[in-house]
């Protein structure tokens, strides 16, 4: 069930993260560096408004709402639901409309409208996607993670050859997928147009459950937005541009590596600690934090290995010197977030101490704007950049220091040994390539790296490489 669960919703996570990997690449093409940075704070926006708005009310239902109650409930639930999205999409306008974007103060005119109707859709389009993974509704998920990032830089991409070539331009391609995938969502999910008989009860204990979820989702989103924020203060939004396309492409280039091996990885670490007892819970999420790691480690080390030749090849050349610059502090400060988030933090959710991992949230939000700021008046916007992932890498500390006291939970440092030697192996052999900027030598490059890497983990694993060639031998006789 879980692998066949973990199939199902796969498309929907790669796909989706690919095209928004890719996208940033394709608009520096098109947008100037101060159109780029107003659609990266624009986007940051969005983060923020449903972090703040909306996220509380996503995983309250995630937890609680049951498709197989009575009507009576559903429809109590549905009504409440709608209200909170009409106040959410309501506090949402109203904020942006006073929220200083740019040098000049808050956004007006077209840009406002655009800022407005992109960021309230897609908040509903992230909230619709989790309703529709809680009624097991896997066509619906998928649409909803897909669409708009594939449809949106469709038709954004079509806009932009046709319009003034702008951050409104680009977003208004985006609403229009993120409005038609809501609207394709309503005709199979349950919603009430009755906000007005909202419960409020369900709303109270809703705001009792997600308050740490807002405070800990704002310090989440300060420590990986708040260096755009803190650019835009003293470079302007072509700083932000300038900074915002290796910077958001290395943070989420680590988090979609990060992503292949964790959609599974908790929940069997929670039946191991119910089946097992809690020693034997925390064994498999060592387990989990050696494949994460065996995952990221090449995945990082390779791209900042092919980092200039590939930049040379997609990126516009405006564009080009701080992308460069900026991906391999990104590249690691989006690692090491993954690897707290889903390692050290993950004990502490074992042992339902939620509480604990808000805290280490905290730590990282405020270090981040401390070293960030420190970093930018002492070395500009590279100094930010490399401030923010200091603070990345203390916070990952200090949780793996509260873990280890409280839990004995720690990494191996036998597996971590052989881990950085197989990427050390594959970093090498990549570079002793000579990657250039053409496809079929990046194409060489990662086929290199890939059969270094996988050769290197098979002589430091004997005993692995074994058991898994037993097994593949077993399943060859089987289809034979």
């Amino acid at each position: 069930m879980l692998l066949r669960q973990t199939l199902l919703y796969l498309p929907a996570q790669v796909l989706g993260p690919l095209f928004q990997l890719a996208s940033a690449f394709v608009w520096t093409h098109y947008l100037a560096p101060a159109e780029m940075g107003l659609f990266a704070l624009i986007s940051a926006a969005q983060e923020l408004a449903f972090a703040t708005t909306l996220m509380w009310f996503a995983l309250f239902t995630v937890r609680y709402f049951d498709k197989t109650s009575d009507a009576g409930a559903r429809a109590k639930f549905h009504a409440s639901e709608s209200a909170v999205m009409i106040a959410s999409s309501l506090a949402t306008a109203a904020g942006l409309a006073v929220l200083p974007l740019d040098a000049g103060g808050p956004l007006t005119g077209v840009v406002l409208a655009s800022a407005v109707s992109y960021v309230v859709s897609r908040s509903l389009v992230s909230y619709a996607a989790e309703r529709a993974r809680v009624e097991g509704d896997t066509l619906v998920y998928t649409m909803l993670q897909m669409l708009p990032p594939v449809a949106g830089f469709a038709l954004s991409l079509v806009l932009v050859r046709v319009l003034p070539a702008s951050a409104a331009t680009v977003l208004l391609g985006y609403t229009i997928a993120q409005a038609a995938s809501i609207a394709i969502a309503l005709t199979r999910l349950s919603v009430s147009v009755k906000p007005q008989a909202c419960e409020l009860a369900t709303i109270r204990q809703a705001l009792k459950f997600g308050l740490p979820v807002i405070i800990g989702g704002l310090f989440v989103w300060i420590a990986n937005n708040g260096l755009r924020f803190l650019v835009e203060w003293r470079e302007g939004l072509e700083g932000v541009g300038l900074v915002t396309v290796g910077r958001a492409r290395g943070v989420r280039g680590a988090g979609f590596a990060s992503m292949l091996t964790t959609a599974a990885a908790f929940p069997l670490a929670v039946r191991r600690a119910r089946e097992g007892g809690m020693q034997e819970g925390q064994a498999q999420l060592v387990r989990n934090g050696v494949l994460l790691a065996a995952t990221l480690a090449p995945a990082i080390a390779g791209m900042i290995a092919i980092g200039a030749p590939l930049i040379t090849l997609v990126v516009a050349e405006r564009y080009r010197e701080m992308t460069e610059a900026v991906l391999p502090m990104a590249l690691i400060t989006g690692a090491v977030r993954a690897v707290r988030i889903h390692f050290p933090n993950q004990v502490y959710l074992l042992h339902e101490r939620s509480q604990a991992t808000l805290r280490f949230d905290i730590w990282d939000g405020v270090l981040a704007m401390a070293f960030g700021l420190a970093g930018l008046l002492m070395g500009g916007v590279l100094g930010c950049v490399a401030g923010v992932t200091v603070a990345s890498i203390a916070t990952l500390a200090i949780t793996m220091v509260g873990a280890k006291r409280e839990y004995g939970f720690t990494f191996p440092a036998a597996d971590l040994f052989r881990i950085g030697t197989a990427t050390a192996v594959m970093a090498a052999a990549v570079r002793a390539f000579g990657v250039t900027a053409t496809v079929p030598s990046l194409g060489m490059a990662i086929a290199i790296g890939a059969i270094s890497y996988g050769a290197s983990l098979a002589m430091l694993y004997p005993d692995l490489t074994r058991q898994a060639a037993g097994l593949l031998h077993g399943l060859t006789r089987k289809w034979a």
